[in-house]
């Protein structure tokens, strides 16, 4: 499983530590901050001052869709949500429950009390006493409230008859009591209620009613008497008067408003309120030059300066955040494969450079008058092909396609997003990166430039059956669409020259240049070291193939093979490619001779400075031998060295200086070195020798690391080792022994003498 903490770490690491990575943000920041400005600046919408009763100065058309919310309707209809809500009031079952255990208190020990003592007589006073002994010392009831009680026929029927009474008062259609009358806290003009039971979190349990039945305890004391004769009207005058008594003195609100929950259901009913919207057509005429402005006209003249494009901080932000998205995304890829896209630090300037012109050419573009016709002139005016070609031309398709796409999303910025703006962006773009992608001749440019002239003028005439254009305009844009394309691509031959020259960037043309066997650096080494001559072209013609299968830049590979052993043109004599002709050899230990040898890199690296070779070409010379060790002289010391225990033997000088090879292509040809170099010392050569001999010099470099920086996966290391390993067996292939011409008279004159014949 891929641990991303651990990939970001290593990622900030090399943010930090890695010059090439560093300044690829300095120059995205710059141009986040310059695009961001430009476009701020250029798509700003005008925004307008007028009053009622004023005279427009100027037609006043709507530019794009704007939705807005109708804020008067939105409103009436969160009034109309709010009339439908309920005031929330909490009943307190506690309370019901409490009086009823207060009537079992009182009315149960008046039951017991006639139970134990029964009456002799009309005379009660010793059960008085009896009962004002057992009841609670805060029941403080007068005798003759006690008395009126006591003398009930059934104390029982009594008991039963007070807690209907108190159940009615308290739970009568599901409602309570309140402790003082609703005063409208919160300003709503609404009458429906709600009430809840404490120990309820049910809304199928909660009682609607509406204000108005609400009582209070007031209201419950007035009422007191009518109640307690309603619900038991068989009980005495006396004894009426006694429990209505006993209520009031216990008598408590079990009904609040709850506020809070009031509050939280009617803001939840409001934020469910959809905002009644309302649309400016694209195209709508708000009001023509010369008409009053009227309250209406003013409105939408309001809503327009409201929804102004970057008169407010979102559109800048939003612009940034877009393009912070668009560099992120583009991160994953570079930190994976900055070689592909920016060989070099100077590919991030000249990227950059060629986008910031782009942009400030795109913002004088309005100053065209084809321009300001139509949102499609506009495009085919923008150097869009330029831009993209001259980086696919000077670097690689894989850049120039990220360049496109971020040339398409600030273009669609800066135009607004359109059916057919669109596709001509995308196809112009696209087309950009792909048409150049084979061009070996100068004059392929000018083909390829009427290549995608004509295809954005077919796509203009395809939408303009689609969106049934005027044919008048159809044509003009055809015309600037076919002249996009061949001016653009003009106009790539007559700058990448130049951008060649001055960043030193070796391109396929340069590559072509540089491969021509005529120039005088090879014709020297024809002369001089003609071994080395021919093994670096039999190393260019296994490089070549081996990058081609695996689809790396061949060409640079074929002219590095070519160049990276120009230092052994000096001291030729010393390499046994050449025939070890220089007499120094037989006198020097084998430390001499192999820096005399190792030597060769950094002869070969000031002598293609020299002539001014590509530091892309010069970098095959520096790492065509990476790190590795030369075995043969280092065996050679080291034998001689034990023989003399004096003697001091470094493996660092017989250890080539490096670096190891930084890309796909370098890492080729220091295998095809080394394994056409092995080549040559195999004695009777057949295709198991060969793959042995194959097989152990990748094997080798590669446990000894000299591939860890060259970016081979070991699929690609497998399709290499097999291109090799077929030329070879080519090159080495078992030929026919042919007879000589002696043993064929022979067998001629055998077959004559029996066939009778004479020859």
């Amino acid at each position: 499983m891929i641990d991303f903490r651990d990939i970001s770490k290593k990622n900030l690491k090399r943010v930090i530590l890695d010059k090439k990575i560093r300044l690829y943000y300095i120059f995205v920041i710059l141009l986040i901050l310059s695009s961001t400005g430009i476009l701020a600046y250029r798509i700003t919408d005008k925004t307008y001052n007028y009053n009622v009763g004023d005279i427009a100065t100027s037609d006043i058309r709507v530019q794009r869709d704007i939705y807005y919310i109708k804020e008067s309707e939105t409103n009436a209809e969160k009034q109309r949500v709010l009339q439908s809500g309920k005031l929330v009031f909490d009943k307190d079952t506690t309370v019901l429950q409490d009086n009823l255990k207060m009537v079992e208190v009182i009315f149960g020990n008046i039951v017991k009390v006639l139970e134990d003592y029964p009456p002799l007589s009309n005379d009660f006073s010793i059960q008085l006493e009896v009962l004002k002994n057992r009841l609670p010392k805060n029941f403080h009831y007068t005798d003759e409230i006690l008395l009126n009680l006591l003398s009930y026929e059934n104390p029982r029927q009594l008991k039963l008859a007070v807690s209907k009474i108190l159940i009615y008062i308290y739970d009568y259609k599901g409602l309570g009591v309140l402790d003082k009358e609703y005063k409208n806290d919160l300003n709503l003009e609404i009458d429906a209620v709600t009430i809840r039971t404490d120990d309820s979190d049910n809304l199928n349990d909660e009682v609607s009613a509406k204000l108005e039945e609400l009582v209070t305890i007031d209201t419950i004391r007035g009422r007191l008497n009518n109640i307690c004769s309603s619900v038991a009207p068989y009980l005495p005058k006396k004894t009426q008067d006694s429990v209505v008594t006993i209520i009031k003195d216990n008598l408590k609100a079990n009904l609040h408003f709850n506020e809070e929950e009031t509050k939280r259901r009617i803001d939840e009913k409001i934020k469910e309120v959809k905002p009644v919207s309302g649309m400016l057509k694209k195209g709508q005429t708000i009001v023509r030059e010369g008409d009053t402005v009227t309250g209406d006209v003013l409105q939408k003249i309001s809503i327009l300066n409201k929804n102004a494009r970057t008169s407010h901080l979102n559109f800048i932000l939003g612009v940034i955040f877009l393009q912070i998205i668009f560099v992120f995304i583009m991160s994953f890829f570079t930190f994976t494969y900055e070689m592909v896209y920016f060989p070099d630090r100077k590919g991030i300037i000249v990227v950059c450079s060629l986008i910031l012109f782009f942009m400030i050419y795109s913002f004088f573009v309005d100053s065209f008058e084809i321009a300001q016709s139509s949102k499609i002139a506009t495009i085919l005016l923008l150097p869009i092909p330029f831009v993209v070609m001259m980086i696919s031309i000077l670097y690689n398709i894989y850049l120039s396609l990220f360049v496109a796409l971020y040339l398409v999303f600030y273009t669609l910025m800066m135009v607004d997003v359109d059916l057919q703006v669109v596709i001509i962006i995308f196809s112009t773009a696209l087309m950009s990166s792909f048409i150049n992608i084979n061009v070996d001749k100068r004059s392929d440019f000018f083909k390829g430039g009427l290549i995608l002239g004509a295809i954005n003028s077919f796509i203009i005439v395809s939408l303009a059956l689609i969106e049934n254009t005027p044919w008048k305009v159809v044509l003009t844009h055809s015309q600037l669409a076919f002249a996009n394309g061949v001016l653009n691509s003009i106009l790539v031959l007559g700058i990448f020259p130049i951008y060649e020259y001055i960043f030193d960037i070796t391109t396929k043309f340069k590559l072509l240049e540089l491969s021509d066997l005529n120039a005088s650096i090879f014709k020297k080494m024809l002369i001089n070291a003609p071994g080395t001559y021919n093994h670096s072209l039999l190393v260019s013609t296994l490089a070549e193939a081996a990058c081609k299968e695996i689809r790396a830049n061949y060409m640079l590979a074929r002219v590095g093979a070519f160049y990276h052993d120009i230092g052994k043109i000096q001291d030729a004599g010393i390499y046994i490619e050449n025939g070890i002709t220089d007499p120094r050899v037989k006198k020097m230990k084998p430390q001499e001779y192999a820096r005399l040898i190792i030597s060769h890199v950094e002869k070969g690296v000031e002598l293609a400075k020299s002539y001014k070779i590509p530091e892309s070409v010069i970098n095959f010379i520096r790492e065509h031998h990476g790190t590795s060790v030369m075995t043969f002289f280092y065996h050679q010391a080291l034998e001689s060295a034990s023989n003399s225990p004096d003697e001091v033997v470094s493996r660092d000088d017989f250890q080539y200086p490096g670096p190891k090879p930084q890309s796909k292509e370098t890492a080729i040809v220091m295998l095809a070195d080394a394994i056409e170099a092995a080549s040559r010392s195999i004695k009777d050569p057949d295709r198991d020798k060969i793959e042995g001999m194959v097989k152990k010099i990748i094997y080798n470099k590669l446990n000894d690391g000299e591939l860890d920086s060259s970016g081979l996966s070991m699929v690609e290391l497998k399709k290499v080792q097999n291109v090799f390993l077929n030329m070879l067996y080519g090159i080495y292939h078992t030929r026919i022994e042919y007879p000589d011409s002696e043993k064929l008279k022979e067998l001629e004159k055998e077959m004559a003498e029996v066939k009778g014949q004479v020859i």
